[in-house]
This record gives structure tokens, sequence and C-alpha cells, in this order.
């Protein structure tokens, strides 16, 4: 029995890191494809999707037929904030919903997309290393105050360049990122505490159907891993060891290390600044 024990302990780690690779390369190609989304996006519309954010008739019916605007109430800061919804059909320029709404049809999601199916998970958007449940209606915490008109809204794991997705109404052109798509990062996974990112919370991780939030879009120069009392705010972060996934505006993906420097990752993050020679920095 001894023997067997010792096997299985050595051979458990392997397995552990093998299904780890699996998921990190499955995470890889969520983000490949949202970045190939992004980019017949801009094919069609000439302009990148933005970040969205809120309309005057960024509205939606409650559980109780009533016209709601979605909002979150940030008890720590003491800030209020109200979020625009996804529009079907709208033009870049004019559409509050964030990128993770206005590339759905690209996805193959355009269904979703039409009628605003707002709690439907959508797997594209979460990395199977961090196993979200399923999304709940939202309520009150030490944290927030949340309106999302008694309706569960589903999350991503992943967040927009928020230099790139900018908040409504301003969108910019692929031409903007004059780096170079391939030195620019466009998409990565967002910083996430398990003691605030519940499924009833939208503290710092508002839905995909929603816009102009930090839900959608960071601009931080950390990556942290998941974990209790973090700093997640704008941050990257994932629950793979050792650092988080991105994309690049051209596609290609790059897991980059907790590690990285403040240089390098404002670099990586800055689409036109003329600091490219910063990537290849020690």
């Amino acid at each position: 029995m001894s023997i067997i024990s010792l096997l299985v302990s050595l051979l458990l780690p392997a397995v552990q890191m093998a299904r780890e690779t699996a998921r990190r390369i499955s995470c890889a190609n969520h983000l490949h494809q949202l970045s190939l989304a992004i980019q017949l996006h801009a094919d069609t519309f000439r302009m990148l999707p933005g970040n969205g954010g809120f309309t005057p008739d960024s509205t939606i019916d409650s559980t109780s037929g009533a016209p709601t605007i979605i909002t979150t109430t940030d008890t720590l800061y003491g800030t209020f904030h109200q979020w625009g919804i996804g529009r079907p059909g709208a033009a870049p320029a004019t559409q509050p919903g964030a990128w993770s709404f206005a590339i759905l049809p690209y996805l193959e999601q355009k269904a979703a997309y039409d009628r605003l199916a707002i709690a439907e998970r959508q797997p594209m958007y979460l990395c199977p290393s961090r196993s979200r449940p399923d999304p709940l209606p939202t309520v009150n915490d030490a944290f927030g105050q949340y309106e999302s008109a008694g309706w569960a809204w589903a999350r991503t794991d992943y967040c927009a360049n928020s230099k790139i997705a900018t908040n409504y109404p301003e969108v910019k052109r692929v031409a903007f990122i004059t780096d170079g798509l391939s030195q620019t990062l466009m998409l990565g996974e967002k910083a996430f505490d398990f003691t605030v990112h519940v499924p009833t919370s939208w503290y710092w991780d508002e839905p995909i159907f929603s816009g102009g939030s930090k839900g959608t879009a960071r601009s931080g120069l950390t990556i942290v891993p998941d974990g209790r009392d973090i700093a997640f705010k704008d941050n990257w972060g994932s629950a793979h060891p050792g650092g988080a996934m991105f994309s690049r505006a051209d596609g290609s993906t790059q897991f980059v290390t907790g590690t990285i420097t403040f240089p390098v990752l404002r670099a990586l993050l800055t689409p036109n600044g003329s600091d490219v020679e910063a990537i290849d920095a020690p």
C-alpha cells in the first residue's frame, strides 16, 4: 500500500500540471477567438469596438416590467455609476454596450446579441481554470449597491485594454495602434478576488452586456494571482500559476508573468507611445 501511495503522490502533481496546461491552452484559444472577432468587427465598421457607456435611453425592463437603468454605487469610495446596455445593431460610435457585447455576432452568438440574452453564459468569455458559478441577480454587499433590474447577468473573465476599448462615445480605428498590432495587448484576464467577486456582486465585475465599466476594460499595471484580499481593482490576473494570459491586437496570444515590470507592461498596453523598445527590455 505504501508503494501505491508513493506512486500516486508522484503522479498526482504531473496529472494536475497536465490538466492546467490544457486549461491554459483553452484559455489562450478563447482570447485568440475574441481577438479575431474584434478584427472582424473592425473590418465591418472600419472601427474597433469601444467599451460602451451610459446613454439616456440605456434602460432594460426589470423583472416587474419597469424600465430600469443599471447601476453600481461604490460603497467604499462613495461613487455612483450608471452603465450602458448593449443595443443590437448600433454602430460603434453610438453603441452603449461594451466590446464584449458588440462582437457577439462574430462569435456565432448573433441570437444572443439580438435578443439581449443577458443571463446566458458565454463559454468563450470564461477561463476554464477559474470555474465561475452561474450568474445570479445582484445583492447589495459591503462593497457596493447594485441595480440589475432583478435579472442575472453573465460575466466575463476577460477585459479589454482600456486605451483601445475606450468609453462611450469615443472609439478608435485600427490605425490608432501605431506601435504595431503585434506589439500591443488587446485583451487579458482580469484580477479576481474570491471574497468580492461572488455571483451576486458586480463590484469591478460588471457584466458582458453592460457598457462603460471596469468589468470589461482595464488599465492597471499589475498582474496578480486569484486569491483573497488582493489588489484586484483595475488590475490583471488569473487562476493560472505565475501570470495571466493575454492576446495582442494581431490575434496572437501570450502568457505574461506576474514578474513583468511596470515599464514593460505599460509599453505593451500603450497603442501609440513609440515605446516598443521597452518590450524587449530585461
